[in-house]
């Protein structure tokens, strides 16, 4: 069947985040850089969105998670990656 003019079909198989299939090139460099640290699928995650930016409040809400969750996982985040701030993430999976 097909659709009326004007009409769309949702795309299958879209990533939440970009609306694009799959994940980028960055993204997959990134995500590689982060293997050999351990982090847990939500950990990288956050890791992901930390280095997009995203402040506290965002994390939060995209997570769907609570504050004290979410401090908890980037504790875990710093003492792997084995940093002590923000900042010093983006040094550490720099490409």
């Amino acid at each position: 069947m097909r659709d009326a003019p004007g009409e769309s079909r949702p795309r299958r198989g879209t990533s939440k985040r970009s609306g694009k299939k799959g994940i980028s090139r960055e993204e997959m460099r990134i995500r590689l850089r982060l293997e050999p640290f351990g982090l847990t699928k939500k950990e990288t995650e956050i890791v992901l969105l930390m280095l997009e930016g995203a402040s506290r409040e965002a994390l939060l809400m995209s997570c769907s998670i609570t504050n004290n969750t979410l401090k908890s996982h980037i504790r875990q985040i710093y003492r792997k990656l084995r940093i002590s701030r923000r900042e010093e993430l983006v040094e550490r999976v720099r490409l």
